[in-house]
């Protein structure tokens, strides 16, 4: 009996690492939401395969983020509107003032760009897919770890997520190329599909998605920029030099990707940090009224 255990959790990694890779030389990345959440509580079962009946908690715990996530999908696009409308004046002069005079975007493109990608332009796209899965890797690794400090992940996630569309519904923005395509500011070209084509990696589709998700002016604020913010703030208090220093790069090197590839204003990022900051003090304040002794409470012997 102890022999078959032994040779389930060998083996059960093992299958899981063959069919992730298999599915992605056939079908493609899956950077869906669904198709990014199945894989992710498939590796959790499969890596704790000894743990099986612990599944059913589990599903439980990851449901509401996967709720959410599709949820926000089909909220962001319901508060779509004509590009045309979207802001874009307070961006570009916050970005000039911030740029003495010139539209970082629109800089960096003139002394970086060349018409087709550059080895740095890989790693920018590189960098720039990190968002499609490095939270939600943290969040099951969390999980595997420390089920409480998951939770209190989860929650900051779930807030700042939210918040995110709350803005994109208050206040719909252009990003830089889709100013530059209205002729608000200089050329500016969208690095990251360009560079996406050039390598050929295909993607897998959501199973709910009709095609009509994407919303072109939920730019303001940047998720991209926020979730690295996010996870810097959240793991800064016990990190170590070396952490602090990785999760400080992964900030800067994704406001730069962002930046230069013309996915975003440098305003878009700041709100971005602004509101992660934001959801984990929130959150923190939160969790420590919650969990403080009530004044008068019998002691616990």
């Amino acid at each position: 009996m102890r022999s078959w255990r032994g040779a389930i959790t060998i083996a059960a990694p093992a299958v899981y690492v063959v069919a992730l890779a298999v599915t992605v030389a056939s079908w493609g990345l899956p950077l869906a939401h669904d198709q990014l959440f199945m894989w992710l509580l498939l590796g959790l079962a499969a890596f704790g395969i000894g743990a099986w009946r612990s599944w059913g908690t589990m599903l439980l715990a990851w449901l509401p983020l996967l709720a959410l996530l599709v949820a926000y999908d089909y909220l962001r696009q319901a508060v779509a509107v004509d590009t045309l409308q979207a802001h874009v004046s307070p961006q570009i002069a916050l970005d000039r003032w911030l740029g003495f005079g010139h539209v970082p975007t629109v800089w960096l493109q003139q002394h970086l760009w060349h018409g087709d990608p550059r080895p740095y332009d890989y790693a920018v796209w590189g960098v720039y897919m990190t968002h499609f899965f490095a939270v939600w890797i943290v969040a099951a690794l969390l999980w595997r770890s420390s089920r409480r400090r998951f939770a209190h992940y989860s929650a900051v996630t779930v807030l700042l997520t939210m918040s995110a569309f709350l803005v994109y519904w208050a206040y719909p923005a252009q990003p830089p190329w889709l100013a530059s395509d209205a002729l608000h500011i200089g050329p500016v070209e969208r690095i990251v599909p360009m560079v996406w084509d050039d390598l050929g990696v295909p993607t897998i589709q959501s199973v709910y998605d009709n095609g009509n998700l994407v919303n072109t002016v939920a730019a303001m604020p940047s998720l991209h920029a926020a979730y690295p913010m996010m996870l810097a703030l959240f793991f800064w208090a016990g990190a170590g030099p070396r952490l602090r220093a990785l999760l400080v790069s992964y900030v800067l090197a994704m406001a730069f990707a962002l930046v230069y590839s013309g996915e975003h204003f440098v305003s878009d990022i700041l709100a971005g940090w602004l509101m992660a900051g934001c959801a984990v003090a929130v959150v923190a304040l939160a969790r420590r009224r919650l969990l403080r002794p009530r004044v008068g409470a019998p002691a616990k012997i």
